[in-house]
């Protein structure tokens, strides 16, 4: 599915979620593609947050701490460029998606609700609202990009992290992981 894809099946079913009635959802420039003037000021604004992993001496997330507002339905956009696999235990359910709007996250364009766990790069959870996000190693020496729709209904500030073993000491559990800004950071949902 494309973002413009994307967008409108958010549109709709928040559209939808909001009792509002929609008379078609078509190709653009279609006469059917009508949204009621009452719909349009209820619904949700669509936004876009992109969000980069860079792998240098240790992966970051960039930006780790952003703001969105309460009711906005976001367009997550993550690339990176880490190469490398941070594995999950088997059974793990970091590696699979949560709390999307449609349960699934686009990667490379390409719609899946899990990855297998020893492809697994990072993740993008954020507990308090059941998110996460499978992010999978990068092709070397290229990106990979993941893309998925979320809805925060609710003000307040998400602490997110990565659950993936990625940074250093003998588990994966040193250095970015349990540094501030590197693979943990926060959301400012405002009211």
């Amino acid at each position: 599915m494309t973002v413009v894809g994307v967008r409108r099946a958010a549109v709709a079913l928040a559209l939808v979620a909001l009792g509002g009635s929609m008379a078609a959802l078509a190709g653009c420039g279609s006469a059917a593609n009508v949204v009621s003037a009452a719909d349009v000021g209820s619904a949700p604004k669509v936004v876009e947050q992109s969000l980069k992993i860079v792998n240098g001496d240790q992966p970051v997330y960039s930006p780790a701490y952003w703001t969105a507002k309460a009711g906005d339905i976001v367009v997550l956009t993550i690339t990176s460029n880490d190469d490398g696999t941070a594995p999950l235990l088997p059974g793990s359910p970091y590696a699979t998606v949560q709390g999307t709007v449609d349960g699934t996250e686009l990667v490379n364009g390409k719609a899946t609700t899990s990855l297998p766990v020893d492809q697994v790069a990072h993740t993008f959870t954020v507990p308090a609202l059941g998110i996460n996000l499978a992010i999978p190693a990068s092709p070397t020496g290229g990106t990979v990009t993941v893309q998925a729709t979320i809805h925060i209904t609710k003000a307040g500030v998400y602490y997110w992290h990565c659950n993936a073993p990625c940074g250093t000491d003998p588990n994966g559990l040193g250095g970015a992981m349990a540094s501030p800004g590197m693979m943990e950071g926060t959301i400012t949902v405002q009211g």
